[in-house]
């Protein structure tokens, strides 16, 4: 499938440079074990929530708006959604991490 609209292509490239980002981030803490790199990743994901959420909600106008478009906003709406279990994921290992 074609992405064709603006926004999904940049709500696509959010997600995936969030997703990169946020990884990083986390094999950075589990590498050296330092407190700064937990500070880092807190207030990454706390940046990344903020800027996620208001494109999340551009996302679903757009889906209303161009509803003729529905099927690739559906499907960049689950991709974007996507990395809310992975964050999840993530958070659990920083939990469990018996650093």
């Amino acid at each position: 499938m074609q992405i064709r609209q603006t926004i999904n292509k940049k709500a696509l490239t959010l997600a995936t440079i969030s997703l990169l980002l946020g990884t990083f981030i986390l094999l950075l803490y589990l590498t050296f074990e330092s407190e700064a790199f937990l500070v880092g990743g807190v207030f990454y994901v706390l940046v990344t929530l903020v800027i996620n959420a208001i494109t999340l909600i551009g996302l679903f106008a757009n889906a209303i708006i161009n509803h003729q478009y529905y099927k690739e906003n559906i499907t960049t709406i689950l991709l974007f959604l996507i990395n809310i279990p992975i964050a999840m994921g993530y958070l659990m290992i920083v939990i469990n991490n018996p650093f």
